[in-house]
């Protein structure tokens, strides 16, 4: 008979304490019968020890089982044995009235190791014929074993002996102790240890050791509670309370100790119950000392925290509005504070946006109440020619007072948005109008409106002087000789181009830059001495229109200029700016429209100290150009549609020299405003004929594109 060898199969596992995390090695596997799934041989004996970690046992399983059968399982068989126990012999097939199959049976071991032994005797036949048995197919696995009931232990000596708890985990157990014990080194036996015990949570509860049962001897105890700041620890005492004492003398033998911050604030023994203390701290030490004897029952505390308080916010004003107001305030608890409408938030003399104070851990708030101030807008933005009154009684600039605006009537005239001339302070600090906008009227020059106008018609040449605001917009120019002008708003000049750049006489490479540092224009006054006296009006810029050209001589196209002045001036009676015409009435320039011309010019072949006016009529331009072709063969001169001529033939009024740049002005009766509707530009002589002005009404476009028109 063939014998086959023997064999065995470990399954060597790492020992250790079960978790979720993978263990190394395998706390499972499967056994086969040889040669499985064919057949087994004959003659076979093969012997399986399972050994896996202590602190499990082991579980099998067949999945299939094919042997030969025979009573008592006599030829082939596989045997079960486990802690020095057989377990079982096995042979046969599911079903089979021969044999003892072990079907879904599970064999599980009290210690952590199993053995199998399979037979096979020299043959399978059966009756000559060969009966393929195949074997067996069985599955182990490792199951924990709970070490804390007694009955599990495989052996006396691995038996627990935990002196209080017992825990069992996956592959093994662990002890523990009361509260107020500490397991020893042996990991079995405890003892009253209760040093350092720390406690976090917000309320909970310690105790002397075996508490209500008497506390053990020589106990040296520190219970520490720690919350987070902002908290007050508050210690009550439960019945029974009970400590070692002594008659005469205070705490002799045993004594719990209450300490603050390192600060004691109370030692206590005896069996009369501290109550409850409120320790106005997150916290606290409590010391318990015991010395060799007693047999009292001891303590047990019970302790919570409530935040610390602040105090009642209180406002410092009646216009203080605390927001959300709370019937009480506790740490990290915080209250807003705002004002009434037209009040400001201050902390000293610093205005703040916003207030929030919070409750702080050592009951205070951490900044102090603000006060509330009313709004003050500060003094209103003064009118330049104009001025501001109050409504309000008192006069003050503090919140809802009233203020109007006026402009220097009649000189000037006010300038609003849709809110109109009334301002008031609002609550934001500023002064805004009925629509609650910062837009602060402006005073604009009148024009035309002089408070003393002429009212007579006298000559320039021979006729007597100008009255004071006859003519306030009048301007006395100097720059290449004596010219004239006349004020357009309260910073212009308008006048002739030919008086900066005169006509043929040389010398116009000169900047025009250069001619605004030396222009003297003068303003407010009849008589040239006295413009002298009043003083010059520096110009800060020159403007020539493009069409002028100076070396045509015979062409003063074009003849018009803009000289901005440095400073505006102010506006009175005798300083009065023209209007400038609308530009749809044409009626100005129709034959026979009376105009006026004022002007400092020569007067009997001697410069005027005067100033002088005439009053001539506007002239056809067909009558202009006919006396002008009657004189062509003297003078070829150029009248073109930029130009109009007034005065007349046979009387002799006319302007002459240092009258150019002077306006021919018209009142306009729909307006009753006098405008401007020419300049003084050229002529033949004086007093021998028509005189030519510039046709201003031609030019608007050109003048409001350099001078704003609200500042005409």
């Amino acid at each position: 008979m063939d014998m086959h060898v023997p064999f065995l199969l470990w399954a060597f596992l790492f020992f250790g304490v079960i978790s979720s995390s993978p263990v190394p090695g395998r706390l499972f596997g499967e056994i086969r019968s040889p040669s499985y799934p064919k057949p087994y041989p004959n003659n076979n004996i093969s012997i399986w020890d399972i050994h896996i970690p202590k602190g499990y046992v082991v579980k099998l399983t067949f999945r299939y089982f094919d042997l030969e059968p025979s009573e008592s399982c006599f030829y082939d068989y596989v045997k079960i044995k486990a802690d020095k126990k057989d377990l079982g012999r096995y042979c046969g097939q599911l079903g089979s009235t021969r044999g003892n199959h072990p079907g879904r049976k599970e064999f599980v071991s009290t210690g952590n190791r199993m053995h199998l032994a399979f037979h096979s005797d020299f043959s399978n036949e059966d009756n000559g014929t060969v009966i393929p048995y195949r074997g067996f197919l069985a599955y182990y696995q490792a199951v924990d074993l709970d070490e804390c009931e007694p009955k599990n232990a495989a052996e006396k000596d691995e038996r627990p002996q935990c002196q209080h708890f017992c825990h069992n985990y996956v592959g093994g157990y662990f002890c523990s102790c009361r509260t107020g014990y500490q397991l020893q080194s042996d990991h079995h036996s405890c003892k009253a240890e209760c040093s350092s015990e720390l406690f976090t949570e917000a309320s909970g509860y310690l105790s002397s050791p075996e508490y209500p049962q008497p506390y053990p001897e020589d106990l040296r105890c520190n219970y520490s509670i720690r919350l987070q700041k902002g908290l007050s620890i508050i210690l009550k005492f439960l019945e029974p309370f009970e400590i070692d004492d002594h008659q005469q003398v205070h705490c002799p033998y045993d004594q719990l100790k209450i300490q603050v911050r390192g600060r004691e604030i109370g030692e206590f023994c005896g069996k009369e119950s501290p109550g409850s203390i409120e320790t106005n701290s997150n916290e606290v030490d409590i010391l318990f000392l015991t010395d060799e004897s007693g047999f009292s029952r001891g303590w047990k505390i019970h302790y919570t925290a409530e935040k610390i308080r602040c105090p009642q916010p209180v406002p410092q004003d009646q216009f203080t509005v605390i927001r959300d107001l709370q019937p009480m305030y506790q740490f990290q608890d915080y209250f807003v504070v705002s004002c009434k409408t037209g009040y400001n938030l201050m902390e000293g003399n610093r205005k703040l946006l916003s207030f929030t104070a919070v409750c702080q851990a050592d009951g205070t708030w951490h900044q102090s109440m603000p006060r509330c101030e009313i709004v003050n807008c500060g003094n209103p933005t003064e009118l330049t020619n104009g001025a501001f009154s109050y409504v309000n009684k008192p006069a003050n600039n503090d919140y809802q007072s009233v203020i109007t605006y006026r402009c220097n009537e009649p000189y000037y005239h006010i300038v609003t948005g849709t809110g109109g001339d009334k301002f008031t302070c609002s609550p934001e600090g500023t002064w805004v109008d009925q629509d609650g906008q910062v837009r602060i009227p402006a005073c604009l020059p009148v024009c035309g409106k002089p408070v003393n106008p002429v009212t007579e018609v006298q000559r320039i040449l021979g006729g007597k002087s100008a009255r004071r605001g006859n003519f306030p917009w009048q301007a006395l120019t100097g720059i290449h000789g004596r010219g004239g002008g006349a004020l357009l708003g309260d910073r212009w000049i308008l006048t002739a181009a030919h008086t900066i750049f005169p006509k043929g006489a040389g010398g116009n490479n000169v900047s025009l830059d250069q001619l605004a540092e030396e222009a003297n224009i003068f303003l407010g006054h009849t008589k040239v001495e006295e413009l002298h006296k009043i003083g010059n009006h520096p110009v800060r810029r020159i403007f020539i229109h493009p069409d002028y050209n100076p070396e045509d001589e015979h062409n003063f196209n074009g003849d018009i200029a803009l000289l901005e002045l440095k400073h505006p001036v102010t506006l009175g009676p005798t300083v009065l700016p023209i209007c400038l015409p609308d530009a749809t009435n044409t009626t100005f320039y129709i034959d026979g429209h009376m105009g006026y011309v004022s002007g400092f010019g020569v007067e009997k072949n001697f410069i005027s100290n005067n100033l002088k006016y005439v009053s001539l009529p506007a002239v056809a331009q067909e009558k202009c150009q006919s006396w002008l072709d009657s004189k062509k063969g003297d003078i070829p001169m150029v009248f073109s549609e930029n130009m109009f001529c007034a005065g007349f033939l046979t009387v002799k009024q006319d302007t002459c020299q240092g009258d150019s740049g002077s306006v021919f002005t018209v009142l306009d009766t729909a307006s009753g405003r006098w405008v401007a509707t020419g300049i003084v530009s050229w002529g033949i002589g004086c007093a021998e004929g028509y005189g030519f002005y510039t046709k201003i009404l031609n030019y608007l476009d050109w003048i409001k594109g350099i001078v704003r028109e609200d500042r005409l």
